[in-house]
């Protein structure tokens, strides 16, 4: 379309990521000014990032055993991976669900081939995706990537597509056996911040003019979305795993919050006190409780880390750089400068120990 290669979804073009291609693409953090909210010259978004380079540049990107090398050069011991492109696939698809699901079986499987979920290395751990709008399709993917040996699943925040105009909570029974199954094999569940449901809200407050509504075309924010619903899908997915009920039949799941901030935390938290403190009987045990036993929240580079830290405690905050979208960090261990208060084992346990206890790997090193 003029020119340009564009990604065509369920039969209508897919904006999520402008270009799809992700030939030429700009520096890892080119953006960091706009998201430390730094953008004095108000400077438009294209503007913002920059020269783009060839991706043929980057080989790092795309190839496992060059994105290795560049861990040693950048001190890093190992590092997760999850979906760019895929994280806004399922709302696309939510009405053809055996579509969605091909869709992520085959990515999965891409993945695993190019990347490994995890080669024994201890240098890349790989997140295939979950769609869960067939709970059976779900449940035999999910054996097939923890046989596969999978470390960590990825599925997106916000409530699930049941395959026509509506959606149904997480904490709804049907997916008790993926919880049970994750459980059992000591695997994480990470809501990655992606293109979901959430996102309709955006249409009860559109303006005469047609702006400031929801919706979303990457990298193309209106104001209104961003300040009044940019923390809901996460914040209203954990909320509905613990008021549904998810963590009271499954004690031993264990769940992350990855790209989507953490200064949603305290206001969640101080909901589920007021709820309990209001419905006692709505719950087994104390909700907030219940986060901080089996939540961890990887907080952005820009957020208050000494609140998160009274708030949620240190041993549930990760580490997380982006690297290398243009939202992230160019140096990935520069985080510890957005953690000065922290103290020596404070530091380590966010930058490495706290995601070895997610994951179930040793800490000692």
């Amino acid at each position: 379309m003029d020119g340009k290669k564009r990604l065509l979804v369920g039969g209508r073009v897919n904006k999520f990521i402008p270009n799809p291609t992700f030939d030429p693409i700009a520096a890892p953090g080119a953006l960091e000014d706009y998201f430390r909210g730094r953008n004095t010259e108000g400077l438009d978004l294209k503007t913002m990032f920059g020269d783009l380079e060839p991706i043929a540049e980057h080989p790092e990107y795309r190839d496992r055993s060059a994105r290795v090398r560049q861990l040693d050069d950048q001190g890093l011991e190992a590092i997760l991976v999850f979906p760019t492109l895929g994280v806004g696939v399922q709302e696309a698809l939510r009405k053809d669900v055996p579509a969605l699901h091909a869709a992520f079986d085959a990515f999965n499987r891409w993945l695993d081939d190019d990347w490994g979920y995890d080669r024994g290395d201890g240098r890349i751990y790989a997140a295939p995706m979950l769609a869960l709008a067939d709970p059976d399709r779900a449940e035999t993917e999910l054996r097939r990537v923890l046989d596969a040996g999978a470390r960590v699943v990825v599925t997106i925040p916000g409530p699930v597509p049941d395959g026509g105009d509506g959606y149904v909570s997480p904490g709804h029974p049907r997916f008790d056996r993926l919880w049970a199954m994750l459980a059992e094999a000591g695997v994480p569940l990470v809501l990655h911040a992606g293109l979901s449901g959430v996102n309709h809200y955006g249409r009860f407050w559109r303006t005469e003019s047609g702006g400031g509504g929801g919706g979303f075309a990457g990298f193309k924010h209106a104001a209104f979305p961003l300040v009044a619903f940019a923390d809901r899908g996460i914040a209203d997915s954990l909320a509905a795993m613990v008021c549904h009920g998810v963590f009271e039949r499954h004690p031993a799941l264990r769940v992350a919050s990855i790209e989507n901030g953490a200064m949603w935390v305290p206001d969640l938290l101080r909901n589920l006190a007021a709820a309990y403190g209001k419905m006692p009987f709505g719950f087994t045990e104390d909700p907030v409780e219940q986060f901080r036993r089996h939540v961890w929240v990887a907080p952005y580079y820009e957020d208050d880390m000494d609140l998160l830290k009274d708030t949620l405690g240190i041993e549930r905050l990760l580490f997380g750089s982006d690297f290398p979208h243009t939202e992230g960090l160019p140096d990935p261990v520069a985080f510890t400068e957005d953690i000065p208060n922290f103290d020596t084992a404070e530091t380590r346990a966010i930058m490495r120990d706290n995601v070895h206890d997610l994951l179930g790997l040793p800490s000692a090193a």
